[in-house]
């Protein structure tokens, strides 16, 4: 059985980094009756859960599928799995994003209005507190 959570930004480094294939512990939004798992981004106060798992696959709408994305500073880095890297600005202007083209970072023309991700995990303990 697949799991799913949503991983939906807050910027300014409140993020978690994810990467298909690893297994880790990760802090979710404890979830209301029937809500989907979200990750936890620091956005909004309120119960923070903990699970083990391993990330079977990371999608995004328009993006399509993602290998990884580094939440580590001022901007956030994906890599999608056709082998592409982006970089989303995640402070000044949170949500612009680059493609690395020739060597250097170049604006893109790609228009993201929605930066949520699907992350399917192939195996994920049960929630427990944090």
């Amino acid at each position: 059985m697949t799991i799913n959570a949503l991983w939906i930004p807050a910027w300014y480094e409140l993020d978690p980094s994810i990467v298909v294939g690893v297994t880790e512990q990760f802090v979710f939004h404890k979830p209301a009756n029937n809500e989907t798992l979200r990750f936890y981004s620091g956005a909004k106060a309120g119960d923070a859960v903990k699970a083990t798992g391993a990330i079977a696959a990371i999608h995004h709408a328009v993006l399509g599928a993602i290998e990884s994305v580094d939440a580590q500073g001022l901007d956030y880095t994906l890599v999608l799995q056709d082998g592409r890297r982006l970089l989303v600005n995640a402070q000044e202007e949170p949500g612009l994003l680059y493609e690395w083209v020739d060597d250097s970072w170049q604006p893109s023309e790609i228009g993201i209005a929605d930066w949520r991700l699907e992350v399917k995990f192939a195996t994920l303990s049960p929630l427990s507190p944090m």
